[in-house]
């Protein structure tokens, strides 16, 4: 790491810990509304797929609609002993019951990012992907239940067909929405192009004949060699109403990069669309590849002030930690028994760590190490097999027998949910690190990670844990904070469930 990784940001430090203070970015509302048109056009999909499937079935027959005027015992026989009379008068019930598990494969499989980004999701295969999800789930409550009287092969087509009839609705609202933006050129995002040659130039062209995505270049300017000057820019871009910044370096300068990311995350609240070499090399399921013919581009986004940390979210989660600890009640005892029997030392491990607004907490954790262990660990320093604020060893010395198992397992992670329970952390979120190793970081752009509640599991964690290095544990926890929403915690949290299954990084 240079020193001017680590040298202070007094001009954006100050707003990193109070992201109320950063002004709301221009496009929030934009995306806000195509992604509820998104919303409506799968609906609208589903309930074409339910009306085309009841006509294959049961053809254009008005007559199961008149038991609706029917006495409520002559129309519950009635529904009972005909398919097509159940089907009929229940599909204000059966129609949005396949919505909501829909609603959220889609939105796990990025079905509602498409308009942040420049390339087209590929929709047709998310939409296999969601609906064969859906299908699996509706077969297994299908037999579970065997009930007789339904139809097995009904709902079924309903999926089916809803995957063309989906993509048909979107396409057509994605055409018309295309349309508006051409010709209305007042309903483009504005947007500076930071940087020079050969890309730069490409986005600049693909800008001028309207065809960058709902965005308008209407600046270029150098990169900038200071932070003072990517202030400056940033300062520049927001006066001109622009919602985003492009920065495309013409050779490999991160810290460019990193001055100008940072100044529109913190100061203007702007996204920033960047092509990122050392960011793209890193190995990250949670972004989806964006690209403009052959460009590269990874986003950092401001997330919406709905997502912003609240009383009900942390009121939501402690309830869930409450209901975990209940549950994992006998899993905790046994733990914690296996530890006191092997050596006599405390069960638990506190530790003071960063919070958001880098406030301190105590931090819980099941003891995986010896009594002494803090004491020897000066001693083994030397032979910290990662970088920065981390320490790691594959075959740490200090670690106990049952310390062992319970850190391949992650087991010693469960106490935290303590700490959610008390509020002081998230079940998703950057891994709050311990102050001392932290503390040379704050001011750097490391920093930026401590705006954010921290978590039990984050993105380093399921894709690498143990063998991620800290400037890329800190860039990927970065990237989470400027991109988070419920869509992508739902994603890690599933990712992490595969990541503890396999141990994989974990030691």
């Amino acid at each position: 790491m240079t020193q001017s990784d680590k040298s202070p940001i007094p001009s954006v430090c100050n707003a990193w810990f109070d992201p109320s203070s950063v002004p709301r970015n221009p496009a929030e509302n934009g995306v806000r509304k195509i992604r509820r048109i998104h919303m409506i056009d799968d609906f609208l999909g589903l309930c074409l797929s339910y009306v085309l499937a009841y006509l294959f079935r049961f053809g254009f027959n008005l007559d199961p609609l008149r038991v609706l005027f029917d006495s409520p015992a002559a129309r519950f026989a009635a529904e009972r002993s005909h398919y097509a009379v159940s089907y009929a008068i229940s599909s204000p019930l059966y129609i949005p019951c396949l919505f909501i598990p829909l609603f959220l494969f889609y939105a796990v499989s990025g079905l509602y990012e498409g308009d942040r980004r420049l390339r087209h999701t590929p929709l047709f295969w998310n939409l296999i992907v969601a609906n064969a999800a859906l299908l699996g789930m509706l077969g297994t409550v299908l037999f579970m239940r065997k009930d007789s009287w339904h139809m097995r092969g009904f709902l079924p087509v309903v999926i089916l067909l809803n995957i063309p009839c989906t993509w048909l609705v979107r396409r057509v609202t994605n055409a018309i929405v295309d349309r508006i933006r051409r010709r209305h050129g007042t309903l483009l995002l504005r947007s500076y192009l930071v940087g020079g040659g050969p890309n730069a130039n490409r986005l600049l062209k693909i800008s001028d004949k309207g065809e960058l995505k709902g965005h308008r270049i209407i600046r270029q300017v150098p990169l900038p060699t200071t932070r003072e000057d990517a202030v400056r820019i940033v300062d520049e871009a927001a006066k001109d109403h622009c919602s985003s910044v492009f920065v495309v370096p013409e050779d490999n300068t991160p810290d460019c990069v990193r001055q100008t990311l940072f100044a529109c995350g913190t100061k203007a609240g702007l996204e920033s669309i960047v092509l990122y070499p050392r960011f793209l090399r890193l190995h990250n399921p949670f972004e989806y590849g964006d690209a403009l013919r052959g460009t590269p581009l990874v986003h950092f986004s401001m997330p919406g002030r709905d997502f912003a940390p609240s009383r009900f979210r942390s009121a939501l989660e402690s309830a869930l930690a409450a209901v975990a600890i209940v549950l994992l009640s006998p899993l905790l005892l046994a733990s914690a028994v296996a530890i006191k029997l092997e050596d006599g030392g405390p069960v638990f491990f506190l530790q003071d760590r960063y919070g958001l607004g880098a406030k301190k907490f105590r931090m819980w954790k099941f003891r995986t190490m010896c009594v002494d262990a803090e004491a020897r660990l000066a001693a083994l320093r030397s032979k910290n097999e990662t970088d920065g604020a981390l320490f790691k060893m594959r075959d740490d010395p200090r670690v106990t027998r049952v310390g062992k198992f319970l850190r391949r397992t992650s087991i010693d992670e469960l106490p935290q949910l303590v700490n959610i329970l008390l509020g002081q952390m998230r079940f998703i979120g950057p891994r709050p690190l311990p102050c001392s190793d932290l503390e040379p970081y704050l001011s750097s752009w490391q920093g930026f990670r401590q705006s954010v509640p921290p978590g039990i599991s984050c993105i380093w964690q399921v894709t690498g844990r143990s063998d991620i290095g800290f400037d890329n544990m800190a860039l990927l926890d970065v990237w989470y904070a400027l991109n988070r929403n419920w869509m992508l915690d739902v994603r890690i949290a599933l990712h992490t469930i595969r990541a503890v299954v396999f141990t994989r990084g974990a030691y």
